[in-house]
């Protein structure tokens, strides 16, 4: 079950919380039905934004990180469990580029005007089934 976490740049917060404590109760529920799991949930390490205090840092988002970790252990963030994996995304850049760059070459995402690579929802057969939306709902690019 991979989860994108937080975004890094300062204390836990509220935000942050609801991230933990939502997919902590998904991941007990997979594991207690008896399902297999491997529960990752990555660190978003790649900000410009980051305390003026820890901005001298050779890297705010590692001394960030770690307050992040220290504060979740301090509060117990509602007795929610570490992720088996918690990878920092800037780790894994080369490999988001190339997995982008082969979906766009599959014709399943798309450069859009303002530069963004988006997915192409339209050509996923499943679209809507876990939200319950629909296709036309999409506003037209």
């Amino acid at each position: 079950m991979y989860v994108c976490g937080m975004t890094v740049y300062d204390y836990c917060h509220l935000g942050h919380a609801r991230v933990m404590v939502v997919f902590d109760m998904v991941q007990r529920w997979l594991k207690a039905s008896g399902y297999e799991r491997d529960y990752v949930r990555n660190i978003t390490t790649l900000t410009t934004r980051s305390s003026s205090a820890r901005r001298k840092t050779r890297n705010p988002s590692c001394t960030d990180a770690a307050l992040h970790r220290r504060d979740a252990r301090r509060r117990r963030c509602a007795g929610v469990q570490r992720p088996d994996h918690e990878p920092r995304a800037t780790q894994y850049v080369p490999q988001m580029l190339e997995m982008i760059a082969q979906l766009e070459k599959n014709g399943l995402a798309y450069q859009a005007a303002d530069g963004d690579v988006n997915y192409a929802v339209r050509k996923f057969e499943g679209y809507g089934k876990l939200s319950g939306k629909s296709l036309e709902d999409l506003p037209r690019r």
